[in-house]
Formats: C-alpha cells, structure tokens, sequence
C-alpha cells in the first residue's frame, strides 16, 4: 500500500481553499470524487482573471485545486441525486466541503445529519470565518475574509506618502489554509482509524491569515508599527537591501544580538564590531532612531558591490541570505525543478506549463502522479455503474438528478499522467 491508497474523498467544494485540500490527498494516493453541480464549478471560469488562459480541454488555472480527481455531476437538490450522494457517502471516508451551513443543513450534508447517518465518516469545511463570531454567515473569499480582514492588504507595504496597499497574488491564502485543512483531516482519519468514528474538522481563512501574523500582532501590543518602512524595521540584520547593480536580497539573522558582530565583520564593517551605540537590539528600539541608523549604514555598505562581489562573501560566512525573486526567476529556478516543486505539464493548447505540486512528500508514494482535469460530469456513468445503477437508470436520471458528459471525445493528452523524477510507476 502506498499513501492513502484505499481512502475514498468526496469533495463537495468550489473555487480554491477548499479543493486543494482533496488535490493534496489525492497526490497522496485517495480516490477524490469531485461533485459539481450541472453548471460546474464556477471556478472553470476563473482563468482570465489570473491572467491565464484556457480552452474546454485544457484549463491550467483549475488543474490547480482539481488534480487527480473523477468528475462527477449531482442535482444534490433532486430526490435520487441525494439518494446517489448517500451511497456514495456511506462507502466514503471523508466529506471534504466549503458550502455554507444553511445551505448543508438543507440538504441534510451538516456536520449533524451526516454523523447521524454516518458516524464513521470524517466531516470537514472550509469557511471564510469561525462558527461563532457575528460573521458566521458570511461569505469569505481568500481576498476578505483572508488578506484583507487578516491584515496583510494595509499591514504589508512600504510606509509613506506613496503607500498603497499590496497587490495580492489570486488564492494566494487559499493555499495556506487548504494545508491547514489537510492536516486536519489526516489528524481526525487517524482518530477515525483507531476508534472507527469520524471527527468533524473546521478550518476558516480568517483564523489561517492570523496564524501567521502572530510576530506582526504581538509587536503591536508592545508599541510596533504597522506598516512600516524597511528603514524603521526592529531587527536590521533581518532585512531587505540593495547591491551597487540594483539586486535587491534579504539577510536573515533574526537573533540580532547573537549575530551582530559575525554580520559587521562579514560585510566589512569592522568599526561597527562590539559597537555599544548599535549592538543590543532592545537598546536600538528605544525610540532614539538607533535601528533606522544600523539600517542606513548597512545600505550604504551594501552599495559599494555588486551582487556577483557579495553573493560568495555571503556563503563563505554563512550569511542566511537570498535573492528576492521575481515570477521569471522561479520558474527559471533549477532547484524547482529538482526537488519536483514546480513539474512541468504539457497542454495541447497551451504547450509546457509549470504546474506547483503538493509541498508534502510521503516515501511510499514518491513525487506524486499528476492527472489533468477533466470536464464536468465527465466521469458521472462509470461512478454510478459502480454504484450498481444500470445503464437505464443513468439514462433516465441524466440530465435531471446526474449530468453525463456528451461532450466530444477527449484527446490522449488529457489522460497522460505526469511523473516527477522519484515518481514509484506501478
């Protein structure tokens, strides 16, 4: 057995947070059922919006969240659709769903109802905010509930008269909380595993955008700023500077105290060495402007050498540094490539694409094996003749209670799988 081979996912999701979720398991080797309703997942629709592109076939943006998936569409609302969801529900183990309880307690998918009728399945949602705030209710997209309402719009630019809040990479906090989620549902199958109950798991974008805001949120409460500039920042030895030919670079020595004087004497600032003006971290963030003078003496030592100079002084002292990259400079990256972090997919429309892969390595599995999404409802039939419907049951339920696909057939390409090199093919 490799991974979670043998582990049944339905995954009743839309646009991002939530699908990713099911996308890592199934990297990992679970059967994920995706169930769409006839008009799809309003995601398909998204490409244009991040500034890709897509065909009927070949849509990148939503292989994305919906990799290694079948694709199935249900009428959730009619009578033998419900009837389809509880079967297959009752030979599932995990419910994976980003509606929203008024919407689950009608169709009887709530956490309550589905432990009733099945206790042994694990139960998790995606919202956009806890269950108990005065926001509950409320819809939350990665952009609100995440980046806006979590801080990182207005805390993170550059203070000044020319602020104005960051541009916001797409999803980009759906990603981080999808994580959250998967760690949730692994913890509640284990539980599931030892005791045969499921556990209901909860993750909300909002709480996700503040767990990593904690140094942020708790520097506030002792009198920091934010947003603040890269002159004004606590710890000068953990910041952004620039080389005399314009190559921006970070140094990471957060433990200021520790590694002031290590820091100094590699970048040639004997003077500063034992500097008892400069060498103390609570000391330089008195009040007095300490910090934003280490700040622009260090700037100023940065400018006398290029990148080329300063890189080999960085790795022969052991500096932690790095290069800020732009989009072009990762998907340039060797080590991308190497560590299987970006794979590249081919599209017929579309030719090579770098597709990111899960961050979660299992042994067993190896680099997982990607398979493309495919259209909605595509794989509708097969499911339900698993399910013991006969052909007349889908011909007659098609198009009311299930959508099948009638679509033209699909080119080979749609169904080649992807290896990374440490990939375990069968």
């Amino acid at each position: 057995m490799k991974g979670l081979e043998g582990i049944k996912v339905i995954d009743l999701t839309s646009y991002v947070a939530a699908p990713a979720s099911p996308r890592i398991l199934g990297e990992m080797g679970a059967t994920v059922y995706k169930i769409e309703p006839a008009t799809g997942d309003e995601y398909r629709t998204n490409a244009p919006g991040f500034g890709m592109k897509k065909t009927d076939i070949d849509d990148p943006s939503f292989d994305f969240a919906s990799m290694n998936k079948i694709f199935v569409s249900i009428n959730l609302k009619s009578e033998e659709g419900h009837e389809l969801i509880e079967k297959m529900l009752a030979d599932a183990d995990i419910l994976i769903t980003s509606f929203r309880d008024k919407a689950l307690v009608k169709l009887g998918l709530d956490w309550e109802s589905v432990h009733e009728r099945h206790p042994h399945l694990v139960w998790a949602q995606m919202r956009g905010y806890g269950e108990y705030g005065p926001d509950k209710n409320t819809k939350g997209f990665d952009a609100t509930a995440y980046a806006a309402r979590g801080g990182w719009f207005a805390c993170l630019p550059q203070a000044g008269e020319h602020y104005q809040p960051i541009n916001w990479p797409a999803a980009m906090g759906d990603w981080n909380a999808s994580l959250a989620l998967t760690a949730g549902v692994l913890a509640a199958l284990a539980r599931k595993d030892r005791t045969g109950e499921g556990d209901k798991v909860t993750v909300t974008l909002h709480h996700a955008a503040l767990w990593p805001m904690q140094m942020m949120l708790g520097g506030t409460q002792f009198g920091d700023k934010w947003p603040k500039s890269r002159y004004n920042v606590t710890c000068p030895t953990n910041n952004t500077y620039q080389t005399k030919d314009g190559v921006w670079f970070i140094i990471c020595y957060g433990s200021y105290d520790i590694f002031y004087d290590h820091t100094m004497r590699t970048i040639g600032l004997d003077d500063m060495v034992g500097n008892e003006r400069y060498n103390k971290n609570a000391e330089i963030n008195d009040g007095s402007g300490r910090n934003e003078e280490v700040v622009r003496i260090m700037e100023k030592q940065f400018l006398t050498k290029t990148w080329a100079e300063w890189e080999p002084i960085f790795k022969a002292n052991e500096i932690p540094y790095e290069k800020l990259y732009l989009p072009e400079d990762i998907l340039a990256d060797e080590e991308v490539y190497a560590s299987d972090i970006l794979r590249k997919v081919h599209y017929d429309a579309f030719g090579e694409k770098a597709i990111p892969t899960s961050p979660i390595r299992l042994d067993s599995m190896g680099d997982p094996v990607l398979h493309k999404s495919r259209p909605i409802g595509y794989d509708t039939a097969e499911v339900m003749h698993e399910y013991g419907y006969s052909d007349e049951d889908i011909q007659r339920m098609d198009g009311d209670s299930v959508t099948c696909y009638h679509g033209p057939d699909l080119p080979d390409s749609v169904f080649e799988p992807s290896y990374g090199p440490r990939s375990k093919r069968d």
